[in-house]
């Protein structure tokens, strides 16, 4: 997973539950790779990222399946701000989903070659539902959906999802049914 990730973790953690926090859950983490701090364009663990969020949860009593959310949700607009290239021209989140994986993880990987993005196939039910079908080894659907409520935010829509199948329960991919309002 790439630096930028975490360092969008790292600002959720600070903005909402404080330095002390952040500053705690690295002193307790025992990373797989080097010491922090995470350098934006550097790969590291996914394994990484997660024990980050299992120490939040510890931490705050969240579940870490509702932090992988809030940070999808969080990580959203600040991707859409470092990336606003991505989204220029696009007039709704449908729209901008197609193009996901056809052309932002393919420029992802011309960028970064040790890049394992998801795979997201979009299929339009009309102007306002699709069928999702996201795959990924990582199984961070949690995370995903997130990203899914921060863009139909991005775009100021409302959506509504649920899942046909899951990762998590042992499906090959998720695939949800998505509705923008």
């Amino acid at each position: 997973m790439k630096g930028i990730v975490f360092n969008v973790l790292e600002s959720l953690i600070i903005e909402k539950f404080g330095d002390d926090v952040m500053e705690d859950i690295f002193d307790k983490a025992e990373f797989v790779s080097d010491t922090p701090p995470f350098i934006g364009p550097e790969t590291y663990p996914d394994s990484d990222l997660i024990h980050a969020v299992t120490l939040l949860s510890e931490k705050t009593d969240i579940s870490v399946s509702d932090l992988l959310f809030e940070f999808g949700k969080y990580m959203f607009p600040v991707l859409a701000e470092t990336f606003p290239v991505f989204l220029e021209g696009f007039d709704s989140p449908l729209e901008f989903l197609k193009t996901v994986d056809g052309v932002i993880h393919i420029e992802v990987r011309k960028l970064y070659g040790d890049v394992n993005p998801p795979i997201l196939r979009v299929e339009f039910v009309d102007e306002n539902t699709a069928v999702l079908h996201y795959r990924s080894e990582r199984k961070l659907c949690r995370l995903m959906e997130g990203l899914l409520e921060g863009l139909a935010a991005y775009f100021g829509r409302s959506i509504t999802y649920h899942h046909l199948e899951c990762m998590l329960d042992g499906a090959d991919e998720c695939i949800l049914n998505i509705q923008f309002k």
